[in-house]
């Protein structure tokens, strides 16, 4: 099934545990090189590998190689394992803590390198006992750092926010929070991931985030709520923010980092169904709007 996509849609091969791909009944099996064949067939611009980190390194070479061969672009990755996302390293402003980072960063660049990737998504644990904006300026301080190491190997650091209902006791719950930080960095090589799921739990009004913050977005991740299931599913309106990303001109990822309301086949061809569908009236809307305003 070969869609024509007015932006550039990324599936994914398993964002959390267990690591289930997005199209796993369509494709049969959990082998990544199958999947990213599949996304070729229907048309997506690339895939998300969020897990590297904790793959087998022959497994992420062998992603990496059929991503070049199919002509998709790697989606973000998280700059460490799954086990890591809540360490509190990046909240205190000390040496030892910068050691920690700087193993990490170099690390997820390595991965980053044998999958093609270019942006790593970093994410921080906060200490409850402490003061936040005291560990924001420590954040701050530790992101210039690692910016530093990132921009170096060509990549960029995304800062995600986390809805505190998913994963409590996060540096960033709040989209605004994450702007400001990026802000305070003030790096080219730091910028912004915008998950509608995590920014309509934590801040609602999605469309008046998304334009507040645009600036700084560099990757959009795709899940409605509640349930983080497939757009269409919940309360969110995909296609007014996908109409602002085609009006934006918007060229990056949609990464669809989503799971299904009810698993199988079915599912999964009514969701590419409906997010062509989605996709299609975005552009119509957009190209409608720029039409009566010239």
């Amino acid at each position: 099934m070969t869609m024509n996509w007015n932006l550039r849609y990324a599936p994914h091969l398993g964002y959390r545990p267990p690591f289930e791909p997005l199209f796993r009944a369509s494709v049969g099996s959990d082998d990544p090189v199958a999947h990213i064949r599949f996304a070729r067939e229907a048309g997506f611009a690339g895939v998300l590998y969020a897990a590297a980190r904790g793959r087998p390194a022959d497994e992420q070479a062998r992603v990496g190689q059929a991503l070049e061969r199919e002509g998709l672009e790697a989606g973000c990755l998280l700059y460490t394992t799954f086990d890591k996302l809540r360490s509190t390293m990046w909240s205190v402003d000390e040496a030892a803590a910068r050691e920690q980072i700087a193993s990490e960063i170099r690390a997820a660049i390595e991965t980053a390198r044998r999958v093609g990737a270019k942006r790593l998504a970093v994410l921080g644990g906060a200490d409850p006992q402490r003061p936040l904006a005291q560990q924001h300026a420590a954040f701050a301080q530790n992101l210039r750092f690692a910016a530093d190491l990132a921009a170096r190997a060509g990549m960029v650091l995304c800062l995600e926010t986390l809805s505190r209902t998913s994963v409590p006791d996060m540096l960033l719950q709040h989209i605004d929070d994450a702007h400001a930080l990026v802000k305070a960095v003030d790096h080219p090589a730091v910028r912004l991931v915008f998950d509608t799921s995590h920014v309509q739990i934590m801040d609602g009004e999605l469309l008046v985030r998304l334009e507040q913050v645009w600036d700084a977005v560099e990757i959009v991740q795709l899940a409605d709520h509640p349930g983080r299931l497939e757009p269409g599913s919940g309360e969110i309106d995909f296609e007014g923010i996908l109409r602002l990303l085609h009006g934006k001109g918007y060229q990056g990822l949609v990464e669809l980092e989503h799971g299904w309301a009810q698993p199988g086949l079915a599912a999964e061809q009514q969701g590419i169904e409906t997010l062509a569908r989605l996709d299609r009236a975005a552009s119509e809307g957009s190209q409608a709007a720029r039409a009566a305003t010239s």
